[in-house]
């Protein structure tokens, strides 16, 4: 009888723990922490919340963060541009933005801006953003990927460049750390952030999409606020080029 009842309390106590684990989502992030990206990771966590799911953040490289949450180590990806989905096949896109922001150049002076819109100097990004690399297309830029770690400054510093390609949300991100003032190029093209999942967890897609659908405003603003976090710092100067 001892032995049974054992037994009975083994198999609901794994049970338990399967359920906990089914109930949780293991979701990988690359940003730099600040208020703004508190402000979306705070709707994400509340439309898994809708959901009974319980939101575990992973701090990782950003390279790291994609290989594993394609492979289904992880469970999604906090935040990410529409096109990464190009590279990593066992991800779905929830359509629904996180974010709007835009990308442009980012320069030591604004003639290292002028010679590199011609071309003739090359100009650093965050490899993991593959948009940058059409950018760089379109835009006929000489470009130099690099793994950042979501750190743009790694590109002035480390790879002593003086120009760079990068978006609202990594140099906001940054913004504490700049030490000098940055020129910034009229936008070169518009991005949008997107969650993405393991394609395992595909039966939640239109929940999720019908969650973030309910925060649309809010999403909006956050990406206004970002947008002018930059275009305010006294050390983001605006170039008319």
């Amino acid at each position: 009888m001892f032995n049974k009842l054992i037994l009975v309390m083994a198999i609901l106590l794994n049970s338990n723990l399967a359920n906990s684990a089914s109930n949780e989502m293991s979701i990988g992030i690359a940003v730099k922490e600040n208020k703004y990206i508190a402000d979306i990771k705070g709707i994400v966590t509340q439309a898994y919340g809708e959901l009974d799911k319980t939101v575990i953040w992973k701090n990782l490289p950003t390279s790291r963060s994609l290989r594993l949450t394609n492979k289904g180590k992880l469970d999604a990806e906090f935040l990410r541009v529409s096109s990464v989905a190009d590279g990593y096949k066992d991800l779905i896109k929830i359509n629904t933005p996180l974010i709007y922001a835009s990308i442009n150049l980012y320069c030591k002076t604004p003639r290292d801006c002028e010679m590199a819109l011609q071309g003739r100097i090359p100009v650093g990004y965050n490899m993991s953003y593959k948009i940058y690399e059409q950018v760089c297309k379109k835009e006929y830029l000489s470009c130099y990927g690099v793994n950042t770690n979501g750190d743009p400054h790694v590109l002035f510093k480390h790879n002593k460049l003086d120009v760079i390609l990068s978006n609202d949300l990594e140099i906001a991100a940054s913004l504490s750390s700049l030490e000098q003032v940055l020129f910034k190029s009229k936008k070169l093209e518009d991005v949008t952030g997107h969650h993405y999942i393991n394609k395992k967890h595909k039966s939640l897609a239109p929940c999720l999409e019908a969650q973030f659908s309910k925060s649309a405003k809010q999403i909006r603003d956050n990406s206004q606020s970002i947008t002018d976090l930059v275009k305010n710092n006294r050390h983001i100067e605006q170039l008319d080029f």
